[in-house]
Order: C-alpha cells, then structure tokens, then sequence
C-alpha cells in the first residue's frame, strides 16, 4: 500500500459525490422542464403549479457534502491502514533478516550477503571460506531440560562465535543447532589459518555455559568448503560444507573437516548404495553365504557363520564392510537385520528336509536390532514358525553396544542365555574393550578380529595380545574363535595359543545355501555323524 493510497480513496470518494450530485440536478432541471410543458399544453394541469419552485439546491448539494465527509474518513482510515502496514512490513523485514532467537543473521539474509560477496571475491581474486558450525547432542540438552533453555543456549552460542570470528565475517544462525559463516581470505593466505581459527571456535564453543542456574555444556563440530576450488555459488559451498561437517561428526565430533573432491564423489555412492539396497530388500536381490568354524584339534565343522552377499546390477559387487555402515546410519539395518534372520531360518529348515546335520549358526547382530523393545518377541516368533531350536543358533555381538547401553543390553543378554541362545562377542580386541562385561555376561565365547590374526606372524605385539586373550578367556570360562586365517602358521601359532575355534579362507570360504550338501566340511561332518 503506497503513501497516496488515502489521496486516491478521498478523491475517489468525493467524485462519486459530485457525480451523483450532477446527476440529481440535471434530474431536478428535467422536471421543472417537463412541468412547464405540462402547464403550457394542458389546462387540467393548474394543481401542478405549486411544485413550480425551481431546483432544490440542498437535495442536489447533500450527496456531495455527505460523499467529501465519507471520504475524509475513508482518507483517514486508510492512512492509519498504511502506517500500521508499513511499520508490519518492517518488523517483517526485519525478522526475515534477523533471527529473533540469536540476534544473528537469518538464513535468508546470510545466503544472500554470501553470493553478494562470491561476486566480491571473483571480482578481486579473493578466496571465501564457508564454515557450517553445528552443536554435538544439542538434542540432549533439549530433552532435558527444554526448548527454552535450549533456545538461550543458542543465544549464548551466537554471542561466542560473533566475539571469536573476525568482524568482517559474515554470522548467521542457519536453524536447528547449526551455524553458517562466511569469510573472505587472501589467495596467498595459508590453510593453517583457517585451521587455527576453527580450533579456536571449537574451544571457545566447548566452554561452559550458565543458563537459568543450570551448568551446561556443549561440543561443537565444523565443516568448511571454499571458493572457488568447492563451489562457484552459495548453494554449493553451503551444501559441501555441510558435507564436511557429517564428516567431522563421524570422526568423533569436536573436531573440523576440510571439504574435498573425494568426500563428494564418497557420499555420492553412499546415496547410491542406500537408494539401490532399499531396492534389492524389497526385490529380494542378496544371498546368504555360510563359512564354516572349525575346531582347532580335531579340525572338524563346529559352526557356521551367516554372512551377506550382494552383487548389484548397477554398483557391482559391494563389500559388506561398504553397505553394511550405510544400511546402520539410515536405518536400513532393521529390516535389513529381519530378512538375515529369516533367510537362515529358511536354509535351515530345507538342509534339516534334506537330511542334512546344521551345525549352530552364528548371526551377527547390530546395536539398533538390540535396542529395538521388539528385538527378542520378534527372532522367538520366527524360531516357532521355522520350528528352529534357539540351542541351534549364536547371536554375535559388538563391544559398541555393551558402552551404549550396558544396563539394557545386560538384561537382554541374560534372557537370551536362558533362553538356550549361545552368546559371542564379534570383533574382540577393536573396540571399547572392557574385562568387566567378560566377567559378568553371560557370553559363551568371543572372537578375535583377524586384524589381530592377519599380522600374527609378523607382529609380536598382535601375537602377543593375542594369546593373553586366549588365556584370560580360557580363565574365565570363554571358548576362543579366530577369524581371517589364511596359512598353516597362523594355525600353528594359534594352537600354540590354545586357541579353541578358527574361521577363514584356510579351511573354507564362504558357501550359497544351495553348495551346503556339496561342501567338503559339511560332508565330512555328516560323515562321521553317520559312522
């Protein structure tokens, strides 16, 4: 609405009183017009006479006064109407720019200074770096204790980035608990700078903080792309800042990372990966491959592990160690976990239909399966509809999930082992490893991650470690299984050690359910069953 909106409506107004105004008085003159006629031409018309007394100028003035006051007021109306929407279009204005919750700039404003200044930099030869700052477990601190104090948290957060970035950079709150930075370099200015200024933001972030009687503490990770070798527009130095900043999350969180080219092409196959196994679980395009365990004395099958296999039309053959990390951060695990039980279930109950003697089968379970309050109602309604006895199958599990949640993992592990379920620790030796749960799960066994086994030989301190796992295992009870044995000194080795259990290429590589009949271990296992 413009300033002359209320000149317009008034004007408007008062010509439609001066039209009806014309109006009444060229009616007003046609009457007395067609009176006199009347009068002139006929003789009974003497009682019209009387309305002889020419033009009633209030009648014909009235609807003009009434009309120019109407729109005074009209006028008066609009022009307040104008103000109040000015000054709603200016605190509008002034919010899309600037975040009320931080009093930094907004999303909007802060893109918009940023391609300003990509404009700048390309005119000047300047280098522009874009930083993605975003806070670590912010969400905890939300759930705890509230939005509201999460929202002055924030607050807080934005007063420390403006006082430790330099004035000319270019500060803007980007939603969420993410912060977008924009700064300008010279092209002879060396990365270490930046370096040195994202150690400083970390460590100023990571203090602590007061807020409402509360001490509070928060960690910061960042990300950083710059112009022109990352990105030419906004959009993309943004995008691939961001990109860095999963990266340093992924790292440990509180640290940074430098965007570059390979980070790009990596995350680019990792959303290939992820739409394409989508794909081959709902199509049903992975196989279930099985490796046997051999018992180190007598040399005989012992167990089987169940293992995935997937070869993709588009992507090739793709490693577990590649799909399987993907399929845990975008919660493809979980149905990608279900169709791995029920898959082995199913082999099973074909080799059981065939004659065949099934040694235990171990399956190896993620954290998000265990943590699922439906994990074990749902593996014991899939055991009584394949008439599978739990006593016939080994659930492996990583160090990680005992640290994530030790006291619920505890009780789960415990209903398992009295439910007949064999219980092993995968990948001992790599992770949080702690003597503890070894004491007090219930475990039956725990393998040896074949990083250990792989440089047995070579490495006096992986064979050392490996035989005080050996020996305290044995200590407390624990059968030992080695993964990834290749050659006879490894196994010489190994049973030096008095290790129990070996799996690896050694003995046999892994088998489809279809070769299980026609697999040498199998065969000899059933042999002897037979004599």
């Amino acid at each position: 609405m413009s300033n002359k909106s209320p000149f317009f409506m008034f004007g408007l107004v008062c010509f439609f009183g001066l039209l009806t105004s014309l109006i009444i008085y060229f009616a007003e003159t046609r009457h007395i017009e067609l009176l006199n006629y009347v009068l002139t031409t006929t003789a009974h018309a003497l009682p019209l006479e009387n309305q002889l007394a020419g033009v009633n100028w209030l009648f014909v003035i009235a609807p003009s006064l009434i009309f120019t006051l109407l729109g005074i007021l009209l006028g008066i109306f609009a022009h307040r109407l104008n103000r109040n929407h000015r000054q709603a279009l200016a605190l509008a204005n002034k919010d899309f720019e600037i975040d009320p919750m931080t009093g930094l700039l907004s999303r909007y404003k802060v893109q918009q200074l940023l391609t300003e200044r990509l404009v700048v930099c390309q005119q000047e030869s300047k280098w522009l770096a874009t930083f993605v700052l975003d806070l670590d477990h912010f969400k905890t601190i939300n759930e705890a204790f509230g939005h509201e104090v999460g929202d002055k948290l924030l607050a807080k957060v934005g007063q420390r980035l403006t006082s430790v970035f330099p004035d000319q950079a270019v500060l803007g709150y980007f939603g969420g608990d993410a912060f977008l930075v924009a700064l300008e370099a010279q092209r002879d200015q060396p990365i270490s700078h930046l370096e040195s200024l994202s150690k400083d933001v970390i460590q100023q972030v990571s203090q602590t903080y007061f807020i409402d009687g509360l001490t509070l503490n928060i960690g910061c990770s960042i990300g950083v792309a710059w112009y022109p070798d990352f990105g030419t527009d906004a959009m993309t130095l943004i995008k691939n800042a961001d990109l860095a900043v999963y990266e340093a999350k992924r790292s440990g969180r509180g640290t940074y990372y430098f965007y570059d080219g390979e980070m790009g092409r990596r995350f680019a196959r990792n959303v290939r990966i992820e739409t394409r196994l989508r794909r081959a679980i709902e199509n049903e395009q992975l196989e279930m491959h099985f490796q046997p365990k051999v018992d180190l004395v007598t040399q005989q099958c012992v167990g089987l592990e169940a293992l995935l296999r997937w070869s993709d039309e588009e992507l090739g053959s793709v490693s577990p160690a590649e799909f399987v990390p993907i399929a845990e951060q975008s919660g493809i695990i979980l149905p990608l976990g279900e169709w791995v039980f029920e898959q082995t279930f199913r082999h099973i109950l074909e080799w059981q239909k065939q004659g065949l003697k099934v040694p235990p089968i171990a399956v190896n379970c993620s954290a998000a399966q265990l943590k699922r309050a439906d994990f074990l109602p749902n593996l014991l309604t899939l055991l009584e509809r394949y008439q599978v006895n739990p006593k016939s199958l080994e659930i492996e599990v990583t160090e990680s999930i005992l640290i994530e949640d030790a006291v619920g993992c505890a009780e789960l592990l415990r209903k398992m082992s009295q439910l007949g379920f064999s219980l092993a620790i995968d990948d001992f030796g790599t992770g949080y490893s702690s003597l503890s749960y070894l004491k007090d799960l219930p475990f039956h066994s725990i393998k040896i991650d074949q990083v250990f086994i792989r440089d047995i030989i070579e490495d006096q301190s992986h064979a050392a470690l490996t035989n005080a796992i050996i020996s305290l295992s044995h200590k407390l009870g624990l059968k030992v299984i080695a993964e990834g044995i290749t050659n006879e000194d490894q196994l010489n080795l190994l049973c030096q050690f008095g290790c129990d259990v070996g799996q690896g290429y050694l003995f046999s590589k892994a088998f489809g359910a279809s070769s299980m009949g026609s697999d040498p271990m199998i065969l000899a296992l059933n042999e002897s069953n037979d004599a």
